[in-house]
C-alpha cells in the first residue's frame, strides 16, 4: 500500500469519526494538518515545511495530475 493511500485511509476515517468526537470533518483535518506540520517540521526543519507549504497552496486552482497521490 502505498503512503498516499494510507493517507487517504486516515483522512476517510477521520472525516468518518468527527461527530463521535463532537466534531466536524473540517475540524477534525485542521487538527490532522496542525498536528502533521509540527510533526514535519520536527523531521526536516521549519524552512523546508514553509516550502511545503508554500508550494501545496500554490497547487491548489493548479491543474495538474500528480501520480504518487492518485494511488
Amino acid at each position: 500500500m502505498s503512503k498516499w493511500t494510507i493517507a487517504k485511509e486516515t483522512v476517510a476515517k477521520l472525516s468518518e469519526q468527527a461527530p463521535e468526537h463532537g466534531a466536524d470533518a473540517a475540524g477534525m483535518l485542521e487538527a490532522l494538518i496542525s498536528t502533521a506540520i509540527g510533526a514535519l517540521a520536527a523531521e526536516q526543519g521549519a524552512a523546508y515545511v514553509k516550502n511545503f507549504i508554500d508550494y501545496e497552496v500554490g497547487s491548489i486552482n493548479v491543474q495538474h495530475v500528480d501520480v504518487q497521490r492518485l494511488t
